[in-house]
């Protein structure tokens, strides 16, 4: 079973990525910060990690730039969750979110729980 790490400070949101992830056979652990996400990430070595970008203590960017680099949490893939693109319009495609000059996908919130899976098995290579 693969494993999930949600960052996010919204617990309604990790309450519903939690059920929609799990009802579709993924172990699901969190955090509410960005600081205590990495020390997560680096003790439980998850296959995603799915992060906000605004949050207290560490924001997302920020927190995605020490998983990389770290040898253990380097490799792992990303998806970034963004209250900031809630603007658009449905079905708009979202640009990636550069950090450091890399680029990683985004989702908006609220979010599609359907785009969230297509987006997690894809990540996953499923």
């Amino acid at each position: 079973m693969k494993k999930i790490l949600i960052i996010d400070d919204d617990v309604d949101i990790i309450d519903l990525v939690t059920n929609r992830l799990e009802r579709n056979n993924y172990e699901v652990i969190f955090s509410n910060d960005g600081d205590n996400g990495v020390k997560k990430a680096l003790e439980q070595k998850p296959d995603l990690i799915i992060i906000d970008v605004m949050m207290p203590r560490l924001p997302g960017p920020e927190a995605v730039k020490l998983l990389k680099s770290y040898e253990g949490t380097q490799n792992i893939p990303i998806l970034f969750f963004t209250a900031m693109n809630s603007y658009l319009p449905p079905n708009t495609e979202f640009d990636d979110i550069n950090v450091g000059g890399q680029f990683f996908p985004s989702i908006p919130k609220p979010f599609d729980p359907n785009r969230l899976l297509s987006c997690v098995r894809l990540l996953l290579g499923e």
